[in-house]
């Protein structure tokens, strides 16, 4: 018990723990955060992949390049992929409605993979153009309707073009439609920015958002499917000195969950209840335990005779017994009184009893206990009549007495 007590106070002093829970703006409430990621190297590329009709949907991918896999046939095919930003895509690039590739915004159809990349190459920074720091936060407002909020802070390093454009691409890793086709790092969303200094040293401090009916649309439910995304921030647009439209500036990174920020204090309260139950657990056992030890157990059988004679078998266990009482249920009668018996721990007792007369009906025995350390109980045992079975055998089963001393408490 007492070092149950302790656990108790060890697992009570979790709950003293505060639990961690950024503050954001209301009535918003923070589902989950992490900080942006650095910004990827100049080598990485951005391959962007229309995906045929009638397949095959696996693309060649490459630890150098993001895959963004884009899907314009859901009129024709009844999915349930959405396709509109893959046309608008086409449509602000001024592409044919049979474009297949694209490499950091460079059409590239026909192109092995690494020629892709290397075109993609000559159409991306070379020095750092701009710095972006803040978080990626996941929230739910006060309809909780989840959606995307970035607090940043952004700062070009040099003057960028007026049409210097940050897109958002929200794909999935693995998509399955409603027909059952997969594709890879599928482009669910779409959301162009422009709201930011292009002039170099100027920095924006904003909160971007992708509000939560942009989401739905696109089939992005964070709430009830909140892993397997990725987000891509790409910065396209031209510097000064340098008139070629080139990817600026590039972020990479999985949505986050509830999870991945978790504190102790977060699992302070569950992992409290789940060792408490733990504790209560382990003392019902050990007392469980602890009392078929110490329980004696107890066969009877009839004697063959004139007269109906029962022949009891005690078998103590670990503690000392004392056999206090013995009673007959009616009809039977027990002739002559009965003893106090006491009995050693891991030892044995045999005695008889005597019955007035013989009854077609069972005789039901009680027999009053002292347990050591366990307190009073009562042994009950019945005997078929020996009119139908002369020999048979019966064994016990105790109980609680409602007068239970010198031992724990009659509480069921």
């Amino acid at each position: 018990m007492r070092i149950q007590f302790c656990l108790l106070l060890v697992l009570l002093s979790l709950l003293a723990i505060p639990l961690a829970s950024p503050e954001v703006e209301d009535p918003l409430n923070l589902v989950a955060s992490k900080t942006l990621p650095e910004q990827s190297s100049s080598q990485t590329v951005i391959h962007e992949n229309f995906l045929p009709k009638n397949g095959p949907y696996e693309v060649e991918t490459s630890p150098e390049m993001i895959l963004l896999s884009w899907w314009k046939w859901s009129e024709e095919t009844h999915s349930d992929w959405p396709d509109d930003d893959a046309q608008s895509r086409l449509g602000e690039l001024g592409l044919e409605d049979d474009t297949v590739s694209l490499y950091n915004e460079q059409q590239g159809d026909g192109l092995t993979l690494e020629e892709g990349l290397n075109l993609g190459r000559q159409h991306t920074r070379q020095q750092q153009t701009l710095t972006l720091n803040g978080s990626l936060d996941v929230v739910s407002n006060d309809d909780n309707q989840w959606f995307l909020r970035f607090p940043v802070e952004m700062t070009p390093l040099v003057n960028l073009s007026d049409n210097t454009v940050l897109y958002f691409f929200i794909t999935e890793d693995i998509a399955t439609d409603n027909h059952g086709r997969q594709a890879s790092h599928l482009v669910r969303d779409m959301k162009p920015e422009i709201g930011f200094s292009n002039q170099q040293g100027n920095t924006t401090k904003t909160i971007w958002e992708i509000p939560p009916e942009h989401l739905l649309a696109a089939g992005v439910d964070l709430e009830s499917n909140p892993y397997g995304w990725h987000i891509t921030l790409a910065f396209f647009g031209e510097s000064e000195d340098d008139d070629t439209n080139r990817l600026l500036a590039l972020y990479h990174t999985s949505l986050p969950t509830r999870w991945e920020n978790s504190t102790t204090g977060h699992f302070a309260l569950p992992l409290f209840l789940l060792l408490f139950a733990s504790v209560l657990a382990s003392g019902a056992v050990s007392s469980a335990m602890k009392r078929e030890r110490g329980m004696p157990k107890l066969n009877a059988e009839w004697v063959a005779g004139e007269h109906p004679i029962a022949h009891f078998m005690f078998s103590s266990g670990n503690r000392k017994v004392t056999v206090k009482s013995c009673n007959a249920e009616q009809p039977w009668h027990i002739k002559g009184g009965f003893k106090t018996k006491r009995m050693a721990p891991n030892s044995e007792l045999s005695f008889s009893l005597r019955f007035k007369e013989q009854h077609d009906a069972d005789c039901q025995i009680s027999l009053g206990l002292e347990v050591e350390e366990l307190g009073s109980w009562t042994q009950y045992l019945r005997l078929s009549s020996p009119v139908r079975h002369p020999t048979t055998e019966g064994q016990s089963v105790e109980t609680y007495d409602q007068e239970a001393s010198n031992g724990e408490s009659n509480e069921s």
